[in-house]
């Protein structure tokens, strides 16, 4: 009786401490985020309205070792994430983590940009604080050390989740992240387009243990070395079902694993790295722990980001298209979290195996009518049925979604004319206009690949392809 007692009054203290949390609107009620967050007590939550943040109280924000949970309107819609600004004016870093923060100080669904300091350009956590850092932007930040995020001393381990780290510049270290004795988690994330001297995407060095899982690393560069990965003395690495591709330097264009005065290990398994492991520099004594799973195929990127004339960052759409080798590649014992997501909020598995990267894909078998197209000839239509795997409706797909395109030119689509459903046999019946289609081809011979894409209502994407042959008048090609 006595032990229902204590559970009751337990509940309780629970249900009154989550009754007394307070939502704090910025910028209705506090003219600055920092004004929000000093009113605040553990659990409370601090709401930002969609809007450009900039000035003192806007910058080197410091949670003060509360628990509260700091967001926008809505962290899971990209439109607000992108309007829901931080900008430091290159007057200091976004925020500020080193009062021993744990996973409950969260940061959600904000942009930081413009941030610029000795580390972290954007955010730096140290004397063991480990913040949650989710679905949020760090773009165009820069430091010494760390570009965008920097972590430092041996219990400091945030989890940084579902964010897009673009475009930040370090002068020594980091374009992206600078890891010093620290055990980060980072997780579904895309680096891209990062600069630095040395580690373009992620500097890592002195003991710690990060983990890398279900990232996109592709585009950075490094002016000397590794346009990646840079690991040294004794940070030890875990990397997994990762896609390092696309990254350029002078001296290991993916990862180095040297030694500088103590020798490293680095652990990859299911990722997919241009060049495979020949194209990793391990220093003498340190090790790459070669696992299980990984590839050296192209992953197929939607369209990569890449460098304009202007030397500014084009930032890429690092979904992956239907024919990715990237997909289901994972490792197949994996199971994932009831909540676990990709970069889009959809199911971490979509298909029968974890995918590769921050996209999780439902793969959908195409076929498209005729197999031969004579660019020359006339006629109406152009037919294509879609069958999705059987654990999903073809009746949850949305019709107005559908594009066609061609899979290594994916701006261009090109939405049916016509649709059906066919719910007992479980396929989709789509229409395209040929003149359309024929029009996109022009210039095209032989066998191309054409990609057809679309949502179901609830948003989650799929795609698939199919390749045919283009002729023209006569049947030549």
């Amino acid at each position: 009786m006595k032990r229902i007692k204590r559970t009751i009054c337990f509940l309780a203290v629970l249900i009154a401490n989550s009754a007394l949390a307070t939502v704090h609107y910025v910028p209705e009620e506090h003219t600055t985020i920092q004004a929000a967050i000093n009113v605040c007590a553990d659990s409370d939550t601090v709401i930002i309205a969609p809007g450009r943040y900039s000035g003192s109280g806007n910058r080197n924000i410091n949670f003060n070792g509360k628990a509260i949970t700091v967001r926008s309107t809505d962290p899971g819609n990209p439109q607000i994430v992108n309007t829901t600004i931080i900008d430091c004016e290159g007057k200091g870093r976004g925020f500020v983590f080193y009062m021993a923060e744990k996973a409950g100080s969260t940061i959600k669904g904000l942009t930081i940009t413009n941030g610029y300091a000795l580390l972290g350009g954007a955010i730096y956590c140290y004397n063991n604080s480990s913040p949650s850092i989710t679905n949020c932007v760090v773009k165009n930040n820069s430091a010494v050390f760390g570009g965008g995020i920097a972590c430092a001393n041996s219990e400091t381990r945030p989890k940084i989740t579902n964010c897009n780290i673009t475009a930040n510049a370090a002068l020594v270290g980091g374009g992206g992240f600078y890891l010093n004795a620290s055990s980060p988690i980072i997780k579904n994330c895309i680096i891209s387009g990062n600069l630095a001297p040395n580690g373009g995407a992620i500097y890592s060095h002195n003991t710690g243990n990060p983990v890398i899982v279900n990232c996109t690393i592709s585009g950075n560069v490094a002016s000397s070395s590794a346009g990646a990965i840079y690991c040294y003395k004794s940070s030890n690495l875990t990397i997994s079902h990762s896609i390092l591709w696309g990254d350029t330097a002078m001296n290991a264009s993916e990862i180095l694993v040297g030694n500088l005065g103590a020798a490293t290990s680095i652990r990859i398994a299911h990722c997919d790295i241009q060049g495979g492991d020949q194209n990793i520099i391990c220093d003498t004594d340190c090790t790459v722990d070669w696992g299980q799973g990984n590839i050296d195929i192209d992953p197929h990127f939607v369209q990569p980001g890449h460098i304009d004339n202007n030397g500014s960052y084009v930032e890429g759409d690092y979904h992956l298209l239907g024919g990715s080798p990237c997909i289901d590649a994972g490792d197949p014992g994996f199971v994932a979290g009831p909540d676990e997501t990709d970069i889009d909020g959809n199911p971490r598995i979509l298909g029968e195996i974890i995918d590769l990267g921050v996209d999780e894909v439902i793969v959908a078998e195409v076929k498209i009518t005729p197999k031969a197209l004579n660019l020359t000839s006339s006629g109406d239509q152009i037919r294509c049925t879609i069958q999705l795997p059987s654990s999903y409706d073809i009746a949850d797909v949305d019709t107005d979604s559908i594009a066609l395109s061609i899979e290594t030119s994916p701006s261009e689509k090109i939405g049916p004319v016509w649709s059906s459903i066919d719910e007992e046999a479980q396929k989709l019946l789509v229409k395209f206009d040929r003149s359309e289609i024929q029009e996109m081809l022009n210039g095209v011979d032989g066998l191309v690949e054409l990609g057809v894409s679309g949502t179901l209502t609830d948003g989650t994407e799929f795609r698939g392809a199919e390749t045919i042959r283009i002729v023209r008048g006569g049947g030549k090609k």
